[in-house]
């Protein structure tokens, strides 16, 4: 974990490992395809600026983020690149847009008008090919009509330049026949607009499981979220491991200490509700990390952690600050180091534990747990 001590907690992200699953992306994509580095949510509990950064250095054109906050945060940091504001613009974050330079997503009149109202500039028009979660919906041919009849008022008011068309599929990593469904009806949008002598430079609609399962969708620009930080986009044990055997590897470890050792009885009920009654004699560690910290309650009896080369079960509910294993043979003692992501232990090993995904499970990580980004 490096010359520090873990204390209650440490997250230590490799930056190096980071930059060589985008070394790996970038093979999969041909020459003329940009890289967008999706950092939104800390960079997935990643450290935004520490990965933007790191990002930069390997050339990735562009950063996708999810509000006006967290681009004024790379601009301040030094980032210069395109920026996306990927969520809805709410309230003030109009006027953040503006005052860093950012590019906003549009999928609606309105947003255009305040948009260009408060001084305007580039933006990506969003089209809802069947997430049915944000963008123009294009779900039959009247749809497409009046979405590219928007599109083109858009296109006419003033401080408005609109620079990127974009999409999202579903299930890229899973479900083919919708994907390519998606990629016609964003097809369909894009040339019908060019018969509108509306020409958009830059198309974009895959994602990291776009990049991994479809590369002839990839088109001018590709999304990499959960695959720059070694994640799989499926989030199974098996897509990790098929990660793994690319090259592609988690950025991500987790690790805390031993608090106590104690000997407990057979008979003895362990945390609140005393919902564990031990059934043998056994030695207990209590680990200062627990649900403020990230570690969902959903892994009480259910998770895991490695103590000493031994898996140490989750006893009791899971508490606020704190959380108790059945240490039994790992000879414990004070202060050893306790592994919860690492050494054979993957987010998605965690994400199946508690019924989540890995994308959850990196980005409820507390902040209060130390990070230590670092090149190893």
């Amino acid at each position: 974990m490096g010359d520090y001590e873990i204390g209650r907690g440490v997250l230590e992200i490799d930056l190096g490992v980071l930059t060589t699953n985008i070394k790996v992306a970038r093979s999969l994509i041909s020459a003329e395809t940009c890289i967008m580095a999706v950092v939104k949510a800390d960079a997935y509990g990643h450290g935004i600026l520490e990965v933007s950064k790191a990002a930069a250095r390997t050339g990735v054109e562009w950063f996708g983020v999810a509000t006006a906050d967290e681009g004024a945060t790379l601009r301040k940091g030094g980032i210069t690149q395109p920026i996306l504001i990927m969520s809805p613009i709410i309230g003030p974050g109009i006027k953040g847009i503006v005052t860093n330079g950012l590019t906003a997503t549009v999928f609606s009149l309105d947003i255009a008008r305040k948009l260009s109202d408060a001084g305007g500039g580039r933006v990506h028009i969003k089209i809802d090919t069947g997430m049915n979660r944000i963008g123009f919906r294009v779900n039959d041919k009247k749809a497409v009509e009046v979405t590219c009849r928007e599109i083109l008022e858009i296109s006419k008011m003033p401080n408005i330049v609109i620079e990127g068309i974009f999409s999202h599929f579903a299930s890229s990593e899973s479900d083919p026949s919708f994907t390519a469904e998606q990629f016609q009806r964003f097809e369909a949008v894009c040339r019908k607009l060019e018969d509108m002598d509306i020409n958009i430079p830059i198309k974009h609609i895959s994602n990291s499981g776009g990049v991994l399962c479809h590369p002839e969708y990839n088109l001018d620009m590709v999304r990499l979220g959960v695959l720059m930080y070694g994640l799989s986009p499926c989030s199974t044990i098996r897509g990790a491991e098929k990660l793994a055997k690319m090259g592609v590897l988690p950025a991500l470890s987790l690790k805390a200490s031993v608090g106590q050792v104690k000997s407990v009885e057979a008979g003895e009920s362990v945390g609140y509700g005393r919902k564990y009654v031990a059934d043998r004699p056994m030695e207990v560690v209590t680990i200062p990390l627990g649900y403020a910290d990230g570690i969902s309650r959903q892994l009480s009896g259910k998770g895991k952690v490695l103590i000493n080369g031994v898996l140490c079960p989750f006893i009791g509910n899971v508490c606020m600050d704190q959380l108790m294993v059945d240490a039994t043979g790992a000879n414990a003692r004070n202060g050893d180091e306790v592994t919860f992501i690492g050494n054979g232990i993957s987010a998605e090993q965690v994400a199946d534990w508690q019924g989540s995904i890995n994308y959850e499970v990196a980005t409820s990580l507390s902040l209060r747990i130390q990070r230590n980004s670092k090149y190893n």
